[in-house]
Formats: C-alpha cells, structure tokens, sequence
C-alpha cells in the first residue's frame, strides 16, 4: 500500500461544486447543465454540505472547460485553465466574501491562511504555507485528487485577481503532495 491508499479520500463541500454548476447554468442555461450531466455521466445535484469526492470536482470542471472553451485544449492548458475557474467560482462564494472581511485583501496574508481557509472547503486534505520573503509564499498540499497544474492555475487566477504580476511554479514530490511557489511584485 502506497501513501494515498492509506489516507481517507479527499472531499470538498458541496457548495464549492455548485458554485461551478451555477457558474455553467448562468453562462450556457439548462442546455449547459444537461450537456455536462451527460458527460459527467451521473447527477450534478449536490447539497451543500455534500462531502464531494476531489476527484468528481476535477471532471465536473474539465467538462466544463472543455463545454465552454471554444478550442480543443491540451491536457496541461485543460487543467491550468481548470484550476483559473476554480478560483474564480470560489471567488463568489459566501465563504470568500467572509475570508476577505476577516483577512482583509492582502495576498501574502491570506495565502499564509491557506491552512485556515482550505479547513472550511477540504476535508481529508491539508495545506501548509512557508513564509518565503517578503512577495512570496510556499504551499503544500498533501493528500489531494488534483492534477498538479490545476492549483498552479488556481494560484495565477489569485494573484490576477489580486491584480499582482507573478508567477507560480508548481512541483510534484509525491503522489498527492504538490509544492506552489508563488511570487509577484507590488
């Protein structure tokens, strides 16, 4: 048995996945939403406080970048562009909202929280944040369904967002611990 074997399976609440739904149903209408249940090939019906399988979370956004993208994307342009929706569906949530009212709109600061912020979304799957001078963060995740270069698109939907020019490099250690450099100017 390897390390994933031995660990629970990671899950995101169902509110995050429906963040997605709703962002496809509001851009492509109902057509959108049976278009993706076809190709998902089971329910997109979840509550909120669904415990989602991470793995069911990666094809419910690829299926959507690849209902919404109007070329065909390689497999790397698929993820990065998957974990770029991501953030910016997690970007309209209730628990953003709140996130930036308590940390305020400092990026180093709420990536230093990732810990914290990732606590309410995951279960089973943990980050840690390395403080790397003064523009720019380390984050580890362990124990996580995401192909790596989906939060390295999470993390440039961020900094973008942040209206900060940066970079993030992403590095695979293991299965399931994924490193993110992320740095930018002020």
């Amino acid at each position: 048995m390897n390390e994933m074997d031995e660990a629970p399976r990671p899950t995101i609440k169902g509110i995050f996945v429906k963040s997605h739904i709703r962002a496809l149903e509001r851009e492509q209408g109902a057509e959108g939403l049976r278009e993706l249940e076809k190709r998902f090939g089971k329910s997109i019906a979840y509550g909120n406080s669904d415990d989602v399988p991470i793995a069911d979370e990666v094809q419910i956004l690829e299926h959507i970048i690849d209902i919404t993208s109007p070329t065909l994307l390689s497999r790397e342009e698929r993820e990065l562009e998957a974990g770029r929706l991501h953030f910016r569906n997690f970007a309209t949530t209730p628990l953003w909202a709140i996130t930036e009212q308590i940390f305020g709109t400092k990026i180093k600061f709420l990536l230093m929280q990732s810990s914290k912020i990732a606590g309410y979304v995951f279960q089973d799957v943990e980050f840690t944040s390395e403080d790397l001078g003064e523009n720019a963060v380390r984050i580890t995740m362990f124990n996580n369904d995401y192909p790596l270069e989906h939060f390295k698109g999470f993390f440039e939907q961020w900094l973008v967002s942040a209206g900060k020019q940066g970079r993030v490099e992403a590095a695979a250690h293991t299965r399931g611990r994924f490193e993110y450099t992320i740095s930018w100017s002020e």
